[in-house]
Parts: structure tokens; C-alpha cells; sequence
């Protein structure tokens, strides 16, 4: 990228909002949280407006508590129309353009998206800062997961857009360059949030494979999608204690993301637990529930709730026990099998993922990859939910599934703000 190329998109994301200097106060459920080990709490919002609703305490006072935010596509599509209203996106293709003109259209508007983007996470982190590191994961553009080049060039002009920024890139089981994009932008000390990931496994391999900053767990669809409760809960703290023992034993720095909360009480259930991203409306049931005190607020690190989970009788005829133990068990020769690749000279060096899959069938670990023809991702956009009477459903492992499902979500919202965008790239 051409010193002209990010210096223009630099200042194309710049905000116009005044920097604020709030007063830092604390809340006294959420310093709980806090206190029983969660290092993060974050808003699950790419509204400056809702967010400020969150943290606001009153007398120009926020909550410290509340120290980032995450943004996917139908995250930004809710801000999209007004940022298209108060940007002149023609000039901003025509800067672009002149500065790389090699860009090719579609690598134009994955660009203009991202500078999006990036004024929106600008925008926050000048309203909410307040002189700390405001982190604000920002996720690629969905086309960029064919296109590993791209994809890291399109990563590094993000965190150069915002300092505080974090780069998003989504698991994509049909594009497993995902882990070489996302283990090469952490070697260049760019923070990788590792995103649609639903299972322990998953989060080992992100951790193993590309040592990135976060992973998640999306529990809340995990427990909507299954008719369950306390289902998602256990596969959070399953996943935490892996990556602990990981962190432990092959030092990695991977922190977990429980995201997608729907209610309040999860703060309860799995405090300690790296990070929160939670919708508004969940952060603020929270913190002015008066159900459970603070000082029952502890950490559940070491509690399972196995024994208390309730998974609706479909789901446990069409997937099994054992299909749905996929979720939070972790297999040793999984583990090993990632400690022994990543050690690999090959896999230093590698920038195919084909060779990557071929291991993975190879250890006999296949099912951790599928590439959906173009019919099954339209059969795959029409809900974000496992369809359980669906050919998916009894054919692919049941995190490969909800990851698809989770892809092409975003990729149905990125195509729609990419047909807002086309009339203004001139």
C-alpha cells in the first residue's frame, strides 16, 4: 500500500466529533464482573448515540466499566444509511482511485467500507475514550475472504485508520486462508478479533494456529438455535478454561469474547470469562437488575453446567448427545494435532489454505472445513439458525454449521450495503 494510498484513507476516516474528556466512574455490578477476572466489557453497537446511553452516569460522568466496542455488518448497516447521508462518498472514491488507481472495483468498495468504518470507530472512541484505550473491533469486508492479500491490506489500513482498532476476521470454513490472514496481521502486531466461531475447538484453533488477540463464542444464538438453556453458558466456560490451560502451557495471549449475550443474567453465570460484548439493552438489564447482589457476583470458572443444561427434545433427536457435545468438548489429539502444525516449518511459511485442509483431513479432523456450493449459501442465507430438519443439519458437524449460518448473515448485509454504496463510487 502506497504511503499516498494510507494517508488518504487516514484522513478520510478522521472524526468530527470534538474529543470528550469525561469523568471515569464505576458501576458497581459490572466492577463485580470485573473483579472476578473479566478484563473487558464491550458494547455491542456501532451507534455512537446508543452507546453514549449505555455509559452515560449522569453530570457528564461515564462508566470505566464499559471500555470498547464490536461492530459487525448488521451492526454497521444500522448507522450505514447516516454516514451515506453526511459523507461525500464520490470524493472519496476519487481520492482512492487516485491514489492506487490499480484498485479494482470490487476491492474500491471493500475499501470505502472499510474507511466507513473506520469514521465510525473513530466517532466512538473521541465520544468514550476518555484518555484510555477504547478498543473497537471493526470486521472486514465479507468479499475480502477469498482474497488473503487483500484482506491483510485492507487489515493494516484499518488499524491505521483507528489506533485502538481491532481487526475482525471471520472464521470461514470455505476459505481457510482465514487463519493465515489472521495469524499473519498478529505477527505484525496488528490485534485480531478471530469472529463466528460457536465451540471450544474452534477458539483452540484460533488460538493455536494464529495466537490471535480474541476469539468468541456467539452463546446466545448457540441456546436460541437449540431450544436450550444454560447450553451456550457451558460451552463459554469449557472454551475459557481450554484457553487458560493454553495460555498455561503453549503461551498463547488468545482471550475469549462471550458474545452474543440475550440476557442479563450471563453476566452472572460466566463472570470471570475474558470479555463481554453484549447488546445495549442486556449491559443495561444488568447493571440495574436487583435480583442478584453485588456480592454474589463471583467468578464461574470452575463451575460446569453439565448437569443443568436443557436442550429442546428436536434438537436432541436430529443431532444427538454427542453431535451436540461437539459444541464444548475438545478432543487431546486435536490439540495436539494444532500444536504439532503450527510447530511445522511448512505452516510458518504457508499462504495457501488448501495444504492446511489436507492436513486436517489427513489427521482426521475434515469436518472442520466446507466449502457450500453456490445453492447451499442460498439455502444458508435465509436463516442465521440451524434448520434442523435441514440436509445441513445431519450432514456437517454442528460449529461448522452455525459458522456458515453466522457467514452468510454478514455476507446478505454486506450485500446490501454494497448496492447502497455502488450509486456514490462514481
Amino acid at each position: 500500500m502506497s504511503d499516498r494510498f494510507e494517508q488518504e484513507l487516514v484522513d478520510l476516516s478522521k472524526s468530527n466529533v470534538a474529543p470528550q474528556q469525561p469523568q471515569l466512574v464505576s458501576s458497581p455490578l459490572l466492577a463485580a464482573v470485573c473483579a472476578a477476572g473479566t478484563k473487558h466489557i464491550y458494547a455491542d453497537s456501532a451507534d455512537g448515540k446508543e452507546i453514549g446511553a449505555l455509559v452515560a452516569a449522569g453530570d457528564g460522568r461515564i462508566y470505566r466499566e464499559i471500555d470498547g466496542s464490536t461492530a459487525n455488518q448488521p451492526l454497521i448497516r444500522k448507522v450505514f444509511d447516516r454516514y451515506l447521508s453526511e459523507l461525500d462518498i464520490k470524493e472519496w472514491s476519487a481520492r482512492l482511485r487516485a491514489a492506487d488507481p490499480s484498485l479494482s472495483p470490487q476491492l474500491l468498495t471493500a475499501t470505502v467500507y472499510a474507511a466507513i468504518c473506520g469514521r465510525a470507530g473513530n466517532d466512538v472512541v473521541h465520544s468514550f475514550a476518555a484518555g484510555r484505550d477504547w478498543g473497537v473491533s471493526l470486521q472486514l469486508h465479507m468479499d475480502l475472504a477469498g482474497d488473503a492479500a487483500a484482506a491483510k491490506r485492507i487489515g493494516r489500513a484499518l488499524r491505521q485508520m483507528v489506533p485502538s482498532g481491532v481487526v475482525k476476521v471471520p472464521f470461514s470454513p470455505h476459505h481457510p486462508e482465514c487463519f493465515l490472514v489472521a495469524r499473519d496481521l498478529e505477527r505484525e502486531g496488528i490485534p485480531i478479533n478471530f469472529t463466528s466461531t460457536f465451540s471450544a475447538r474452534q477458539t483452540v484453533a484460533a488460538a493455536l494456529l494464529a495466537d490471535v488477540t480474541l476469539t468468541n463464542i456467539f452463546m446466545g444464538r448457540i441456546n436460541q438455535g437449540l431450544d436450550a438453556t444454560m447450553l451456550g453458558e457451558h460451552v463459554d466456560l469449557c472454551a475459557q478454561r481450554e484457553l487458560r490451560r493454553l495460555r498455561q502451557e503453549q503461551g498463547v495471549k488468545t482471550l475469549l469474547i462471550v458474545a452474543s449475550v440475550r440476557e442479563w443474567q450471563t453476566f452472572a453465570h460466566v463472570a470471570g470469562c475474558d470479555v463481554f460484548t453484549s447488546p445495549v439493552s442486556a449491559i443495561k438489564d444488568f447493571m440495574t437488575q436487583t435480583e442478584i447482589p453485588v456480592g454474589e457476583i463471583r467468578s464461574q470458572l470452575e463451575t460446569s453446567y453439565k448437569d443443568q443444561m436443557a436442550i429442546g427434545a428436536k434438537a436432541l433427536d436430529t443431532l444427538g448427545v454427542e453431535g451436540i457435545a461437539r459444541l464444548y468438548e475438545v478432543e487431546p489429539e486435536f490439540v495436539r494435532f494444532l500444536v504439532e502444525t503450527r510447530q511445522r516449518s511448512e505452516y510458518a511459511q504457508l499462504q495457501d489454505g488448501e495444504p492446511l485442509v489436507r492436513w486436517f483431513e489427513q489427521a482426521g479432523f475434515g469436518d472442520f472445513f466446507y466449502a457450500p456450493s453456490d445453492s447451499e449459501w442460498q439455502e444458508l442465507s435465509k436463516n442465521k439458525l440451524p434448520q434442523l430438519d435441514s440436509t445441513h443439519a445431519q450432514q456437517l458437524e454442528l460449529d461448522t454449521l452455525y459458522t456458515l449460518l453466522a457467514d452468510a448473515d454478514f455476507i446478505k448485509y454486506q450485500a446490501e450495503m454494497d448496492q447502497l454504496l455502488q450509486p456514490h463510487l462514481g
